[in-house]
């Protein structure tokens, strides 16, 4: 008897650790985890960077409006992101009435140190997290994870290694995961743009005058340029509401402003290759750079662009 009792409470506590309860619930939404769980039946073979990605977006979507997270899964999001197993280099994704525009970048710096700092600057303007990768860059071999925060110089991840399947711990020090050296990883992916999707865009007349449309089209913004060669941006800021305030700035790897052009639209619709000429990518020193677009509303105001570029 005192044998099978124990097999049961064996067989319960593995069950417990293999759901994301309530019980999981932490001090904020972004510390539960459950965020940062898949299930054994979501999960196939190589689909770690997509998993640390579904995750990325989790995170993005709390932080944006708090809205179902638990929609956005590794099946939602695998035919948009991923190309015979893999990551795409850059791919949109629409989910609980948000488009996500998720771009990819290399990183530069060399040993850990370098890596790490990158880490941090990168999370600076990315909140929701980056999703990293390298090849033997883990115990597992290639491996990518979702770096979430610096915290007093150590990386902090959430690994689909311990979060799928019997495992759930959510978010972890590096040194926890199954990750080696930071500075295996050689790639990163983020999310370089929010907006509000096609269908929540066709509500019906009565909700479009209580909700904003507020979002950019056309978009064209740098990746990577050439130190002294120019670049010219464009892209239609539209709403249903008269567009207030529109803000183009690039930020340099500290956050502080670089070239910052605010203009009063008063307006529907701008162009911000209205103020191309003011934003000088040509006179941009060798380095990492974020290109931002921010526009108010008379409902709300949103960061259209936030997205990371290199000058080499």
């Amino acid at each position: 008897m005192k044998k099978r009792i124990a097999a049961l409470l064996v067989t319960l506590a593995l069950v417990i650790t293999a759901m994301p309860l309530t019980a999981y619930a932490a001090a904020t939404p972004l510390e539960d985890k459950a965020v940062y769980y898949t299930p054994a039946s979501d999960y196939k073979s190589g689909d770690c960077i997509l998993t640390a990605t579904k995750m990325m977006i989790r995170r993005a979507l709390i932080i944006k409006n708090g809205g179902d997270w638990s929609r956005i899964t590794n099946s939602s999001i695998r035919r948009p992101a991923t190309i015979s197993g893999l990551l795409r280099n850059s791919f949109r994704v629409e989910a609980d009435g948000l488009v996500y525009i998720v771009n990819s970048g290399l990183f530069t710096g060399k040993g850990d140190a370098a890596r790490i700092q990158e880490f941090d600057m990168l999370l600076k303007t990315h909140p929701e997290g980056i999703v990293v990768h390298g090849t033997n860059a883990a115990s597992s071999g290639t491996h990518g994870v979702l770096v979430v925060k610096v915290q007093n110089g150590v990386p902090y991840a959430a690994d689909s290694s311990r979060n799928t399947g019997l495992y759930n711990k959510g978010i972890q020090k590096w040194e926890d995961t199954t990750m080696l050296k930071p500075g295996k990883v050689t790639k990163y992916w983020y999310i370089s743009e929010i907006s509000a999707s096609g269908a929540a865009q066709a509500n019906s007349t009565s909700n479009a005058e209580k909700t904003s449309t507020l979002g950019i089209r056309s978009l064209r913004a740098p990746d990577k340029i050439k130190q002294g060669k120019k670049f010219s941006i464009r892209g239609k800021v539209k709403s249903n509401k008269k567009i207030k305030k529109v803000t183009v700035r690039v930020l340099d790897s500290n956050g502080s402003k670089v070239f910052s052009v605010t203009k009063k639209p008063n307006s529907k619709s701008y162009n911000i290759k209205k103020v191309d000429k003011k934003i000088k990518f040509g006179k941009l020193k060798k380095g990492s750079y974020t290109f931002q677009v921010i526009a108010t509303d008379s409902v709300q105001k949103l960061k259209l662009v936030n997205r990371q570029f290199s000058v080499i």
